[in-house]
């Protein structure tokens, strides 16, 4: 009886994206694969033109080494690259049940997905939002006592409805986490 040999774990999602994300990168400064092949050879990480188009159609893995070397030639960061696109929560390995907001903020290095290191994170994001709603109030107030200015008072109360929607979300989100969570830092 033969059975298939089988190396390591398949492809997860977190492939597809890296896939994906080099190809974005190096279209985006109008590189070719060739250019890219050669500049990965200077940099002293040897990857032929097929193989980075492999790579790009998810057709073969990048290990860690070529991962930052590519992200040198590509004139963008390794954190950049790892970035599953705006909507996404999935990555392998991470559990579906963070926001991608969150997500983001992990890959970026801002953020730990631990409960603590979250609570933390949208404290932050709270205060954030209320300082900006002031400062929003404050702009629609001075229009309110005849000051007016450059920008429309519109577009103050645009901010200020945007800051307030993120307030209630990064308030939802703390006190989900963490129903107990002093609303306010400490």
């Amino acid at each position: 009886m033969e059975t298939e040999r089988v190396r390591g774990n398949p492809a997860g999602v977190t492939h597809e994206h890296v896939a994906a994300n080099l190809r974005a990168a190096r279209q985006a400064i109008g590189m070719d694969v060739r250019t890219a092949a050669r500049l990965m050879t200077d940099a002293g990480r040897k990857l032929s033109a097929s193989g980075i188009s492999k790579i790009e159609n998810g057709d073969r893995r990048v290990d860690v080494d070529d991962l930052t070397a590519l992200a040198y030639v590509f004139r963008t960061t390794p954190a950049a690259i790892l970035t599953p696109p705006a909507d996404a929560v999935t990555l392998t390995g991470v559990p579906e049940s963070y926001l991608p907001e969150e997500v983001q903020a992990w890959i970026a290095g801002t953020v730990k997905l631990t409960t603590e290191d979250l609570v933390r994170y949208w404290r932050e994001q709270r205060l954030h939002a209320i300082n900006a709603k002031r400062w929003a109030e404050e702009m629609m107030g001075s229009y309110d006592r005849g000051q007016v200015g450059v920008t429309p008072r519109e577009v103050y109360q645009e901010r200020y409805d945007d800051q307030a929607a993120r307030e209630a979300h990064t308030t939802g989100r703390l006190l989900q986490l963490d129903p107990k969570a002093s609303l306010f830092t400490e």
